[in-house]
């Protein structure tokens, strides 16, 4: 990661950490729950983005977050319940994982979603843990004493883990794990032929995007004050394939841009909605909305939001005396 773009996040969470107190309570509510959608889209875009391994399991790992952090949080375990249940879906994720060794590309991609459907089912038939499909009510986490249950703390500290998140991917790709990663995305021969351990790099890739999974889960949970089935269904699984889509896979920033554009897309379309008095009708239309944007993206920008915004600061940047060339590269951010 370039300093100067650690600089802008830093810059970035600091200014929405200083307005949280001031949110009214919806949006607080937005703020929260589309930065633990950059979380999980941040943990998917590691696995697929950086290392090429396409998975339809992220919403049941981060199930597995969110019932752990639950239960740890009904145990009076606090905060700390936030990383043990990244380490639970870390676990999972590893054991998902195993097949790749063996399975690669739309063969992998089936075994995650039988997983999906197999840890889905567990969330209902495993009720001493999960409470079945009446789902889990977790008890607000408790700092020093006191309970963290207002809307803007739990924005505070879903925006204090997205940093930390991203900040922490940023320093990764710079390193030899994150270089092997994108080796393995492109080539696995090549990478072989490199020296590089396909299967170890895999399952850092895993254990990784699980532990992110499971923080994004746990995080969830804590907020909602509940872990139920139905929140960490198969259609979840592919709303995050679509964010890194939408936003630009194997990009730092895209999985951002695109866990916003799609946790906020039905809102908007909700709140045009009840403007012209026709919730019903706006709402029927969400579904289809959101099928068409992700085809128009894949037809005229496969590259994600990131490609707009590259190209539109190229533009500006040319336009400038001295500046350079639209045809310079830039790196991904």
């Amino acid at each position: 990661m370039k300093r100067a773009h650690f600089i802008v996040g830093v810059a970035v969470a600091a200014a929405v950490l200083a307005v949280t107190p001031f949110l009214d309570r919806y949006v607080a509510y937005l703020v929260t729950i589309v930065a633990i959608s950059s979380i999980g889209a941040l943990g998917l875009n590691l696995l697929t983005g950086l290392c090429g391994q396409i998975s339809f399991a992220q919403a049941a790992l981060m199930g597995i977050g969110a019932y752990t952090a639950g239960n740890l949080c009904n145990a009076g375990l606090g905060l700390f319940a936030i990383p043990l249940g990244g380490l639970a879906a870390a676990t999972a994720s590893v054991v998902i994982g195993l097949p790749a060794l063996r399975l690669r590309g739309l063969y992998f991609a089936i075994a995650t979603l039988a997983a999906q459907f197999i840890l889905e089912y567990l969330f209902k038939i495993l009720e001493p843990l999960t409470h079945g499909i009446s789902g889990l009510l977790i008890r607000p986490p408790t700092v020093l004493g006191f309970a963290i249950q207002d809307d803007r703390a739990y924005a505070r500290l879903a925006v204090a883990l997205l940093f930390l998140v991203w900040s922490g991917i940023g320093v990764l790709r710079a390193t030899n794990l994150g270089r092997s990663f994108l080796v393995v995305r492109e080539n696995e021969i090549v990478a072989r032929g490199m020296g590089i351990d396909v299967a170890r790099t895999k399952f850092w890739a895993f254990l990784l995007s699980g532990f992110i999974a499971g923080i994004a889960g746990a995080m969830s949970g804590i907020a909602s004050r509940l872990a139920n089935p139905e929140a960490f269904s198969f259609a979840l699984s592919v709303d995050y394939v679509a964010m890194i889509i939408v936003g630009g896979q194997g990009t730092l920033t895209g999985p951002l841009l695109g866990a916003a554009f799609v946790t906020l897309l039905p809102e908007a379309i909700q709140r045009i909605g009840e403007l012209f008095n026709t919730p019903s009708i706006l709402s029927a239309l969400r579904e289809f909305a959101f099928g068409m944007l992700i085809i128009l993206f894949l037809i005229f920008e496969p590259l994600g939001l990131m490609a707009v915004v590259r190209k539109l600061r190229l533009r500006l940047t040319a336009s400038k005396p001295g500046g350079k060339s639209p045809a310079a590269t830039t790196e991904a951010v």
